[in-house]
């Protein structure tokens, strides 16, 4: 393979190593969710399409299932705050091009927002001359991409690790935190199956039947008199 073909494999590799980490993310709702029908459990949250609404959403469910000030809870909070940054680069490399550039013989690949992007200017990722973009002089092959805002191979591959190691986290918290989700949900499970005062059903016929007789009663009264 050259040198094109290896940089889009290893973006190919990051992508796939995100999906790990979504999976993650439905396996802490379907703990939380236990007993619940897993059909119905799965389209439930895989339904949501932003995954920042799917963190949010575990974030109200853990932050009923422990306590304040728990250690599982801020365990969680740091683990929820890491996942939002890093969906922000899974945002970047699924989102932004791939651009190949030949200098004096060199190739250099890499991926970055788009010259032609006003967004990327707005958000000061692109400079050009160090001046308005906003001008009859701009000419977007001016435009120069800051270096921290490019990813090369190098750094997908780096970033292929790091979602790797966030999925492994999210599923060494699971597993420890299952046993304790599983006592507290079956716990409050428990609570809402208290028996409860109801009439049974010869009480309800019988309330039932009463204006029915007492109207029957009033007719034949009438028709003594």
């Amino acid at each position: 393979m050259n040198k094109e073909d290896d940089f889009l494999l290893q973006l190919a590799k990051s992508i796939q190593a995100w999906l790990w980490v979504e999976s993650d993310l439905y396996a802490l709702y379907a703990m939380l969710m236990k007993g619940a029908n897993s059909h119905l459990v799965s389209v439930t949250f895989n339904n949501i399409q932003s995954v920042d609404a799917k963190l949010q959403l575990l974030n109200s469910c853990f932050s009923l299932v422990f306590a304040r000030d728990s250690e599982d809870l801020k365990e969680w909070k740091k683990l929820f705050r890491k996942i939002e940054k890093l969906n922000k680069k899974r945002n970047k490399i699924v989102h932004e091009p791939v651009s190949i550039f030949h200098s004096k013989g060199t190739q250099t690949i890499s991926l970055g927002p788009s010259h032609m992007n006003a967004m990327a200017l707005v958000k000061g990722q692109t400079t050009h001359k160090g001046g308005s973009v906003v001008s009859a002089e701009y000419d977007p092959r001016e435009a120069k991409l800051l270096k921290d805002h490019k990813m090369d191979f190098k750094a997908l591959a780096s970033l292929e690790r790091t979602f790797k190691d966030a999925s492994s986290e999210l599923r060494v918290f699971r597993e420890k935190v299952s046993p304790i989700v599983t006592k507290i949900t079956e716990t409050s499970t428990q609570i809402d199956k208290r028996p409860k005062i109801t009439e049974t059903s010869t009480q309800i016929d019988k309330r039932q039947t009463i204006p029915h007789v007492a109207l029957l009663a009033e007719h034949k009264k009438r028709d003594f008199e």
